[in-house]
């Protein structure tokens, strides 16, 4: 069922853009798949585009009856049609809830390092953002609970942004590490808002827990907002659809409100179907196309653990992306990324994209075919025999 044989370089994707220009660079870069959107999906957008009409639509009971589903029975999140709210994407969902539900010059903590449009959703709508580093331990992030609470408690902070997976890192959140948050979050009446876009790209050594799950406990679902999307595990992100869920009456009677001013559920036709379709029968498929992405991890964790030892990998727990620490090369961030380019022939995600403590680091996106991988890998190893000889 799963198809890696995906030439996108003639597309209009982000990804593959820069070769217009340069055809011998190789991005490895944001993140969605160069593996084949799954045929299920692609057909029932095609049975929609055979009524031969796109007009005015709306998403029957079994769109929403899917969602809840799909959520139960694989996040331990139990909801009701009416806790719903539809979204174009995961970021605009970011963003209204911000609007909606801080005020003007909150403080909002934001855990670094951090995907970059955070950085814009907070302070462009007017809101401070509280740059909070992750600590490494043992070769993963983990969160120094001591100065969070100190943090929450001299900061007055509105609200928590908590990427869970964690992007760029891959760190997949234990749930006593979140019932940890949950419980400084309420202690010190923090909103906890949950972008868990990643969480159904997962492997076997791991499962993430939602901050909207059940094991959470109700005082912590009652202070959170879950934003979700299937454009991550299925790729996609084109048909732009993600949806967000709130229990807590008076918040989502806020947001409710907001939605209908903002006429915000008036979502893609095309993202009902392909949201549908994947939670009503993309299950095989999802574990076979993980299974993959996990066996393209362990390769390249291993390839460069062995074959480039100054280039630190952090296994990532979940997604499909790592995070390479090239601090050993003891170069500036553009000159990282020029270097790599130039020499590597290799196009990356630089780490100061997400934030200070991103700094000297890059992100790879390893969802694609293996031979790709291999070439990438290959052009990593072409980087570092240059940089020993500078």
């Amino acid at each position: 069922m799963l198809d890696t044989n995906v030439n996108r370089r003639n597309s209009n994707n982000i990804k593959w853009s820069p070769v217009k220009k340069d055809p011998g660079v190789l991005p490895m870069t944001i993140a969605d798949m160069d593996i084949a959107t799954p045929v299920f999906i692609r057909e029932a957008l095609q049975h929609e585009l055979d009524q031969r009409v796109l007009g005015y639509s709306m998403p029957m009971a079994s769109f929403y009856d899917a969602i809840i589903q799909w959520e139960w029975q694989r996040h331990n999140v139990s909801l009701l049609r009416d806790q719903l709210i539809l979204l174009p994407s995961v970021v605009t969902g970011l963003a209204f809830v911000i609007r909606h539900l801080t005020q003007t010059n909150d403080s909002i903590i934001v855990m670094s390092p951090y995907y970059p449009p955070y950085r814009r959703l907070v302070e462009g709508n007017q809101r401070q953002m509280i740059d909070f580093p992750l600590v490494q331990r043992e070769g993963q992030y983990v969160i120094d609970f001591e100065r969070l609470d100190q943090v929450m408690s001299t900061s007055h902070a509105r609200a928590i942004l908590v990427c869970n997976p964690h992007n760029p890192g891959g760190r997949v959140w234990t749930t006593a590490e979140m019932l940890r948050l949950q419980d400084l979050a309420s202690q010190h009446q923090v909103l906890v808002i949950a972008d868990e876009i990643h969480d159904d790209t997962t492997f076997s050594d791991n499962e993430p827990v939602s901050l909207l799950a059940n094991r959470m406990g109700e005082s912590a679902v009652e202070q959170t907002v879950l934003l979700k999307s299937a454009s991550k595990a299925f790729n996609i992100a084109g048909t732009k659809l993600a949806y967000l869920a709130v229990k807590n009456p008076e918040l989502l009677a806020k947001l409710q409100q907001a939605a209908d001013a903002e006429a915000i559920q008036e979502v893609n036709t095309l993202g009902v179907v392909a949201t549908q379709t994947a939670y009503e029968h993309g299950e095989r498929w999802l574990n076979e196309v993980n299974q993959y992405l996990q066996d393209n991890r362990d390769y390249a964790y291993e390839y460069i653990r062995e074959n480039i030892p100054l280039i630190r990998p952090m296994l990532p727990q979940a997604t499909y992306l790592m995070w390479l620490d090239f601090m050993a090369y003891d170069l500036t961030d553009q000159a990282l990324d020029e270097h790599l380019q130039q020499d590597g022939r290799l196009m990356l995600n630089p780490g100061i994209e997400y934030g200070q403590s991103g700094s000297g680091f890059m992100r790879l996106n390893f969802a694609v075919d293996r031979s790709i991988l291999k070439d990438a890998l290959s052009r990593l190893g072409s980087f570092d025999h240059k940089m020993r000889k500078i």
